[in-house]
C-alpha cells in the first residue's frame, strides 16, 4: 500500500471522514453569530413593520379628514354643522369615504368632529351659508395597531391617537 493511501485510510473514521477541530470550532462560532445576528435583524425589522402600520393609519386618518370636510361641504347639515360623533354614527355615505384599516372595533376608535364657522372668522355658525367653511377634525386611537411593547423594546414609544383637521368652503 502507498503512503497516500494509508493517510487516505487513516483519515477516516467509520467510512466518515474527520474534520479537524479548528474546522468544528469554525462552525460552531458561525451558529453563534448567526443566531446574533439573525435576532437583531428580526427585532429590526418588526420595528420597521410597526411603523409602517402607524405610519399607513396616519395616511387613512389625514385622507379621511379631508374626504369628510368635502363631504360636509357638498352635502350641508348631514354630518350636523357642529357636533362630535363616533365614526358608527356617520352616515352609510360619509363612512364609505374611510379607509376600512381605521374603522375598526365598528368605527368606535374614531372620532369625527365637524364644525362650521362664518367666512375666515372662529365664530361658529349653526346655519352655515356659501361663504362658511366647515372643518372637520378626526381622532384615532390607534392602540389596536401596536402589536410591539412599547416600554420594554429599546426605549421606543409608538404614537396611539393619530390627529388630522381639514377645512373646505360650503358650496
Amino acid at each position: 500500500m502507498t503512503n497516500r493511501s494509508k493517510a487516505k485510510n487513516q483519515s477516516r473514521v467509520n467510512g466518515c471522514p474527520q474534520v479537524s477541530r479548528k474546522k468544528r470550532m469554525s462552525r460552531g462560532q458561525s451558529m453563534v453569530e448567526f443566531a446574533l445576528m439573525s435576532s437583531i435583524a428580526l427585532a429590526v425589522m418588526l420595528i420597521g413593520v410597526q411603523f409602517a402600520l402607524i405610519g399607513q393609519a396616519a395616511l387613512a386618518v389625514s385622507q379621511g379628514a379631508s374626504a369628510l370636510a368635502r363631504y360636509a361641504a357638498v352635502n350641508p347639515g348631514t354630518m350636523g354643522p357642529n357636533s362630535s360623533v363616533s365614526a358608527s354614527s356617520l352616515p352609510s355615505a360619509a363612512q364609505q369615504l374611510l379607509s376600512s384599516s381605521i374603522l375598526t372595533n365598528a368605527g368606535t376608535d374614531l372620532t369625527v368632529t365637524v364644525a362650521s364657522y362664518t367666512g375666515t372668522t372662529t365664530t361658529a355658525t349653526s346655519s352655515p351659508g356659501y361663504t362658511d367653511r366647515t372643518v372637520v377634525s378626526m381622532s384615532y386611537n390607534a392602540a389596536s395597531k401596536i402589536f410591539l411593547p412599547s416600554s420594554t423594546l429599546l426605549g421606543i414609544t409608538f404614537p396611539t391617537t393619530l390627529t388630522a383637521s381639514d377645512s373646505q368652503m360650503y358650496e
